[in-house]
């Protein structure tokens, strides 16, 4: 059965590790949980302290091995690895915070992996006090935040005032996750999506939950509405999820959400980048689906 995995991002000093305590603390000891933190710096500082827990099995990758190409393949076997040795009922990855989180979605395409993770939801924590302290890496904190299923506004008590401007300028590079605010990454965790529970008991006890799998598709290219419906519509049968901007070639772009066979397109604003789709299901593995993705987006399919 395949494991998912609880992506926590957000920016240096924004509390993913508090919100990671906090995360265990709150789940318990109901499910097998193992822990992958990514750390920039060589010495993983913040890892130590689960180490003294023997609830939980942690995989430690510094120098930002996951989002260095020319590492990433030692880091899927250390991954693959991992699971096959601990077989987790959960994986929580917390990210460095200079990563760009689509390439962990793209990692669970490896041959390798394929099939045992998925991505199953995006955490993104918010330093509400310094949100607006730092425009050099703006572009890498809006991807952390577009790509994020819920938005965590942490250290509010820092701020003078409202948070109705931090609200405003998040909500305009995502305006469909659910945001909460939290001090100390102290949130309420119990309703979360989670793409296994979309079966019945009954059926996940007769016949065994399939094997699901992530893709990611990431594009600069533009496809037109109506070919974005078809490729869509291709999926059904196989797709439990999807989530994601998609350039359209009306000059807009779109943003795409779905469970099963329900899946809404909403035309969005202030867009900029390179177009991410994230799909959980399970699908042939003799489909390429990007490349199945850039057919659609020629002019004359």
């Amino acid at each position: 059965m395949s494991i998912p995995l609880h992506l926590i991002t957000g920016f240096l000093g924004s509390g993913k590790t508090s919100f990671l305590d906090h995360f265990l603390k709150k789940t318990g000891t109901k499910e097998s949980i193992a822990i992958i933190q990514n750390e920039f710096s060589p010495v993983n500082i913040d890892g130590r302290k689960f180490y003294e827990d023997a609830n939980f099995q942690v995989l430690e990758i510094n120098n930002g091995s996951v989002f260095c190409v020319c590492l990433l393949g030692s880091f899927i076997q250390s991954l693959n690895e991992f699971v096959e040795k601990y077989k987790p009922d959960l994986l929580l990855m917390e990210a460095s915070g200079l990563s760009d989180p689509i390439g962990v979605g793209q990692i669970f395409q490896s041959s390798q992996l394929k099939g045992k993770v998925y991505l199953e939801h995006v955490w993104c924590l918010v330093d509400s006090f310094n949100f607006n302290r730092i425009p050099a890496l703006k572009v890498r904190m809006d991807h952390q935040l577009r790509s994020a299923d819920t938005i965590i506004l942490n250290k509010t008590d820092l701020l003078k005032g409202s948070t109705d401007d931090l609200l405003t300028k998040i909500k305009a590079i995502n305006p469909f996750a659910k945001i909460v605010e939290g001090k100390y990454g102290q949130v309420d965790i119990i309703d979360y999506k989670r793409a296994l529970n979309l079966f019945p008991e009954d059926q996940a006890s007769a016949l065994g939950r399939p094997d699901i799998g992530s893709v990611v598709i990431r594009s600069t290219r533009s496809i037109a509405p109506e070919n974005l419906t078809q490729f869509l519509n291709q999926l059904k049968a196989d797709c439990l999820r999807c989530k994601g901007f998609v350039k359209l070639k009306t000059g807009k772009s779109a943003f795409v959400q779905g469970v099963l066979d329900s899946v809404t397109i909403h035309e969005v604003d202030n867009f900029s980048g390179a177009g991410d789709l994230v799909l959980i299901g399970n699908f042939e593995d003799e489909k390429n689906l990007q490349l199945m993705f850039d057919e659609f987006c020629k002019d004359e399919h």
